[in-house]
């Protein structure tokens, strides 16, 4: 037909798919809303798969561009029209991100930005339009790898388990991951050999909160200024309580910023009973606790902690997590910053080969092939 014209090839799609070796962009915004990460890794299949991190590099949002995401998450400050324009701006400007460093790649894995996750609804939301990826930087796509777990009534989270798993802890039933990003989530096996993650409760978020809206910094850099707060034991006591439902539920579990915010401070009178340090300390402190209580229920048998994520260099958290009796294990520095983005671009290599991980961690009705593909033509 004259009227048409061909501009996809699946049959040169399917080649590419099939190779041996695929270098892929991982492309990670978390919770925090800091910045993009973009690691480069090359994927090669053998008697196993095997991965090397070729690049890896971290771009910082400007703060309005971050306060426009932030703004996001609130249902008070946000609306249809806002998401729908913030959708596209904030993948024309990945896809900007990503041009400048001219990394080579067979596709690009994009996780995009959650703005509301609500898995008990059966939703989850990622702002961050592939089509304008696909276009700009003229590669596949993959992307939207919560959204099928959720279908499956999955909690469509945490999903960078399946990477701790697969090259991070194996069958080690005392060790486990602790990922701390605006949200704290951990990875292990449990007593009976099956692998679990679950969200334990907040990462940074509330310590964020407390510093950018009280002492006027953008974080705590090294766990400084909250070294300088004292602990406020009855307060910590009172936000357990709060909180001792998420804690003895089942996993698999997930929570969110949508949970911890400032209204949860302002809610327990936290934000008026304290001095900003002190209220900066106690949160610190609630978070390790966060991660203890998640474990002393569901996986009392962990000893050990590979703690990654931007919380690995708060030494504060850290030395409260030591207090509360766990050894832990600070990874190297690309690990700690690129796991998340590492993890994606696990997720879509598995994608393109039509894999999915035997065992679910989010609590789906079954396993799946986590991702769908959005393509240049």
């Amino acid at each position: 037909m004259d009227q048409l014209v061909k501009l996809g090839d699946w049959k040169k799609l399917v080649g590419l798919f099939e190779k041996k070796h695929h270098v892929v962009l991982g492309l990670m915004s978390g919770t925090s809303a800091d910045g993009l990460d973009i690691a480069q890794v090359k994927f090669s299949w053998g008697k196993q798969l095997s991965f090397e991190l070729m690049n890896a590099v971290s771009v910082s949002y400007e703060p309005a561009f971050r306060e426009k995401i932030i703004k996001a998450y609130d249902k008070n400050s946000s609306n249809v029209e806002y998401v729908t324009l913030l959708n596209y701006e904030i993948a024309r400007k990945h896809a900007e991100m990503v041009k400048s460093f001219n990394f080579q790649c067979d596709f690009v894995a994009y996780h995009g930005q959650t703005v509301w996750h609500a898995p008990a609804q059966g939703a989850t939301l990622q702002l961050g339009e592939a089509d304008v990826l696909a276009v700009e930087l003229q590669k596949p796509i993959v992307h939207g790898f919560r959204t099928k777990d959720v279908a499956l009534s999955g909690e469509g989270a945490p999903i960078s388990a399946y990477f701790d798993w697969a090259f991070l802890i194996g069958s080690d039933t005392s060790t486990a991951v602790l990922n701390i990003g605006g949200i704290a989530n951990i990875t292990a096996i449990d007593d009976r050999g099956e692998l679990i993650a679950f969200d334990t409760g907040p990462g940074n978020c509330l310590i964020d909160i407390v510093v950018r809206n009280f002492l006027n910094r953008d974080f705590d850099e090294g766990g400084a200024l909250s070294r300088e707060g004292r602990v406020n034991d009855k307060l910590i006591e009172r936000m357990l309580e709060q909180e001792r439902k998420y804690i003895n539920r089942r996993p698999p579990k997930t929570t969110g910023r949508e949970v911890y915010n400032m209204s949860f401070l302002e809610e327990i009178g936290a934000t008026k009973l304290l001095h900003p340090k002190d209220l900066l300390r106690t949160v610190v402190a609630f978070t390790a606790s966060m991660v203890k209580e998640n474990l002393a229920v569901h996986l009392p048998h962990v000893k050990r902690l590979f703690v990654t994520g931007g919380g690995a260099y708060n030494q504060t958290l850290i030395e409260d997590l030591r207090r509360l009796g766990f050894e832990v294990r600070i990874p190297e520095k690309k690990l700690i910053d690129f796991r998340e983005a590492m993890a994606i671009a696990f997720l879509g290599e598995l994608f393109v080969k039509g894999l999915a991980p035997s065992k679910t961690v989010t609590g789906a009705r079954r396993s799946c092939v986590m991702g769908k593909l959005a393509l240049p033509w």
